[in-house]
């Protein structure tokens, strides 16, 4: 690991924090995207128990993998 020499330089924590937080991120942004679409498509009176088991599924599945 290297060390922070001065505040320009990250160190490898701060890189590996980052790149978790980019994981969670692009998760959670994905369980919101097919949260919004169930919302939609309940809207229109569009959705039946499958499609929302299906949307819960890959909620949760999305927000699992943002979990560090």
């Amino acid at each position: 690991m290297t060390e922070c020499t001065t505040h320009h330089h990250a160190c490898d924590c701060r890189e590996e924090k980052f790149r978790q937080l980019e994981q969670e991120n692009a998760a959670l942004r994905e369980a919101l995207d097919s949260a919004i679409v169930l919302l939609r498509r309940w809207n229109k009176n569009d959705v039946n128990d499958d499609v929302v088991i299906e949307t819960r599924k890959a909620i949760y599945a999305a927000r699992k993998e943002a979990q560090p």
